[in-house]
């Protein structure tokens, strides 16, 4: 009796440890999909700039160039911008894609849409530069927010664990 206690608190622990650990992912993604897509701006602001490529064909190389979730919204839009707008493709590539993203890092990248395919090379430029200064302040608060919860969640979930074991034994 005494090790069947003994093995289920152990069980007990390490479930809530890792409902904890589980939780504290979604600020590590978080943070990972902002440097993807700024990363993927990045490389969206060099192929505006040195090559004549039309948006489908940057999306559809962006899409193979990072990684995670992101890489979706790029393969997303590049099958639908032929059809659509390109506002309403970007929005809806973002839309369809599950992303740990906030609701105001989803404003910030869904803002880049408004003016997409309606400037000229040096307005998509600028645009882009303001989307990657937007983001990297997104990534600033990303970070701090990580660093306090990660290890909260973490701690809380082993704590729960304990408790939980204290109180039915």
């Amino acid at each position: 009796m005494i090790i069947f206690k003994l093995i289920l608190s152990i069980l007990i622990i390490f479930c809530s440890a890792r409902i904890g650990i589980e939780i504290s992912k979604k600020y590590i993604q978080r943070e990972k999909e902002l440097y993807e897509i700024k990363n993927a701006f990045k490389i969206m602001e060099t192929k505006i700039r040195y090559t004549y490529k039309p948006l489908k064909e940057i999306f559809e190389e962006i899409s193979t160039t990072v990684d995670t979730s992101v890489a979706n919204i790029f393969k997303n839009a590049s099958k639908y911008i032929e059809f659509k707008s390109a506002k309403s493709t970007w929005e809806n590539a973002i839309d369809n894609t599950n992303l740990f993203l906030n609701k105001e890092d989803i404003e910030i990248i869904k803002g880049f849409g408004k003016l997409l395919g309606k400037t000229d090379k040096l307005g998509q430029l600028s645009e882009i530069e303001l989307v990657v200064s937007l983001i990297d302040k997104q990534i600033g608060q990303a970070t701090a927010e990580r660093e306090k919860n990660e290890n909260l969640y973490k701690k809380i979930g082993f704590i729960l664990g304990i408790g939980l074991v204290i109180i039915l034994v």
